[in-house]
């Protein structure tokens, strides 16, 4: 026995069955632990990518979500548009009081659906939150990891990602800005509020 541990016949072979499974076991997990980052990265690139377009396309069903290109005779209130008043009864503004039944989703789904054109090996889902001073679209992106299923038992078989982005319509906002300022001048500070103001002073024993 003390003569096979003071010879160096077979200590190549010895150390080769202890280092290489450990240096090919650190190697897999490398590219593993490789993989679940970029399908991390993926699954949230596409969630924020098509929060983005939905959210630059929400004001017409037409749009092509991309390039956000629509023709002219399928502007809102024409022909081939939306409705003129889509804001009012599908654009689930009741949503805000959990009364969305109330409201018809055709115009909102058919937004919510042109998103399907990026399913494939990530699975997107669509919400849409009306919280009436402003709008989101938020997308979840769900993928499933291409790793060993012992591994999937350990850390999960699935990554998720969500993004959310406010939808922003310049001509609604004049409208609503338009609208604000209207209202102020008829019942704002010399209207009817400042005379109920006034009342109520004189009530009190104001001047």
């Amino acid at each position: 026995m003390k003569s096979f541990l003071k010879e160096d016949r077979g200590s190549f072979t010895l150390e080769s069955t202890l280092v290489f499974p450990a240096l090919l076991m650190f190697t897999l997990v490398g590219v593993f632990f490789c993989i679940i980052i970029f399908q991390m990265g993926t699954a949230s690139y596409m969630a924020h990518k098509v929060s983005d377009e939905l959210a630059y396309t929400w004001n017409s069903t037409k749009k092509d979500i991309k390039t956000g290109d629509i023709a002219v005779q399928e502007y809102t209130g024409l022909s081939d548009g939306d409705g003129l008043y889509w804001r009012i009864t599908d654009n689930d503004i009741f949503g805000f009081f959990n009364l969305s039944g109330f409201t018809q989703e055709d115009i909102s789904g058919d937004k919510k659906r042109k998103a399907d054109i990026y399913n494939g090996a990530i699975t997107l889902n669509v919400n849409y939150n009306n919280i009436l001073i402003y709008s989101e679209v938020e997308v979840n992106a769900e993928s499933s990891l291409f790793i060993p299923s012992f591994l999937k038992n350990m850390i999960g078989s699935k990554v998720q990602a969500t993004s959310s982005h406010v939808v922003t319509e310049t001509p609604e906002l004049v409208r609503t800005a338009n609208f604000a300022k209207y209202l102020w001048s008829e019942f704002g500070k010399d209207g009817a509020v400042g005379d109920a103001v006034n009342s109520i002073k004189k009530f009190f024993g104001g001047e």
